[in-house]
């Protein structure tokens, strides 16, 4: 006589899918039937899955009227077709905390959450106060028009941060950074408009920006001097001033000042790296009239807090670093077998080379992106998918979560 699944207690239910310990098997075990999906639905806040980066490939647009677009889990190489028209359409950023953040040409931003449908609206970009204000003419519309370029020239890169609140609850903080504008904004559920971070002497830009102990630290272009402010202060009247904690070492930012090269602030445990990525014009063999970048090389970095320097590290540990289009995260290789050891994941973040279509010479977004060895200075790919190519945005790190709204604030 068989046993009929469906009818064990809810309680009990709860109790195995809590201990499911893969995020896709958690969502299997919700698909069996209507009382599963009940027991893991009332434990789903709870469940922590494995901290492992999943990859967001890019859109297809040609054939596709589901909408359809693939996630890809590095730690057993399966595809996973989810219908997300949301996305389509918009440049895409990932984070470690389930949202994927997303601009649109109506110039809306999102935080979204790819398995839950979640959203979370921000402010408008048309917000920002130094946002040029579009004027006929002003744009080749041959290559893109004005929504484009904000798009894919105005926006470096939207960065995810998870900010700590009392009673143990989270809210998420969106940091836009700018090529165009050398300052910082940024911008919370709520808002009505973004608000400037305001920062002197700033020669080129901000690389990066992250959270660690309650503490915000913005990673400044040029020499690589290292600023810092409260979290307190996004909820203040006025304009955050960050401080310099670390000056800048250009000796170790010589090379850098390259266009096409990067950099990356990344928390690993309590350390504070600093990812450098380097890269080269190559021939593209698709077509060998279109000079192309590729990276090359990284080196890494970690911060010394005693005499505030830079100590250059060549071996990781059990840590793999995830970079690219996305908020940078490292990941503990004990939660992710899965991963080549002592290892940079990178995807292809280098904007100004999409601004115009592909037959007017442009570059798709997706073709540098790899996984780079420290110990042996070689990089292999992980992914050769045609997925991975766009003209719209790269493919994008996040680490998958299920999401609860606490008011204005977010947790997990």
């Amino acid at each position: 006589m068989s046993a009929d699944w469906s009818t064990l207690p809810l309680d009990l239910l709860g109790n195995i899918a809590f201990k499911m310990d893969s995020f896709e098997d958690f969502i299997y075990f919700s698909a069996v039937c209507r009382s599963w999906n009940c027991a893991s639905s009332s434990i789903k806040h709870l469940w922590r899955a494995p901290s492992l980066p999943w990859l967001l490939l890019a859109e297809n647009t040609q054939g596709n009227p589901n909408c359809l677009r693939n996630i890809f889990n590095l730690n057993n190489n399966k595809h996973y077709s989810l219908n997300l028209p949301e996305t389509f359409g918009a440049r895409c950023w990932g984070s470690p905390y389930g949202w994927i953040a997303m601009a649109k040409r109506d110039l809306t931003v999102q935080l979204f959450n790819p398995f839950t449908k979640a959203n979370i609206s921000f402010p408008s970009l048309q917000t920002l106060p130094h946002l040029p204000i579009y004027e006929p003419g002003s744009f080749d519309d041959s290559w893109y028009d004005y929504y484009d370029w904000v798009l894919m020239f105005f926006l470096q890169k939207l960065i995810v941060l998870k900010v700590p609140q009392s009673g143990g609850h989270h809210e998420f903080v969106i940091i836009l950074l700018s090529p165009e504008y050398k300052g910082l904004s940024f911008a919370k559920c709520g808002d009505q408009a973004w608000t400037t971070i305001l920062i002197e002497d700033l020669v080129l830009g901000v690389y990066d920006v992250l959270v660690m102990n309650d503490l915000v630290f913005a990673l400044y272009n040029y020499d690589g001097a290292i600023a810092y402010w409260s979290v307190k202060e996004f909820y203040g009247a006025g304009v955050v001033k960050p401080t310099i904690y670390s000056p800048g070492k250009y000796r170790i930012f010589e090379r850098l000042n390259v266009c096409t090269n990067y950099a990356y602030l990344v928390q690993s445990g309590s350390d504070l790296l600093m990812v450098l990525r380097f890269k080269e014009d190559v021939m593209d063999s698709d077509d060998l009239y279109d000079i192309v970048y590729r990276t090359i090389e990284f080196k890494i970095y970690k911060l010394n807090p005693k005499d505030q320097n830079w100590e250059n590290i060549k071996d990781l540990g059990d840590i793999v670093l995830f970079v690219g289009d996305n908020s940078s995260m490292s990941v503990s290789l004990a939660h992710a077998k899965g991963l080549r050891q002592n290892s940079v994941y990178f995807t292809d973040d280098d904007t100004e080379s999409w601004l115009c279509p592909p037959e007017q010479g442009g570059i798709l977004a997706g073709r540098d992106m790899g996984v780079f060895n420290l110990r042996t200075n070689r990089i292999e790919r992980f992914y050769e998918g045609n997925d991975r190519r766009s003209s719209i945005c790269s493919p994008t790190w996040f680490i998958p979560h299920f999401k609860i709204v606490l008011g204005l604030g977010s947790s997990y």
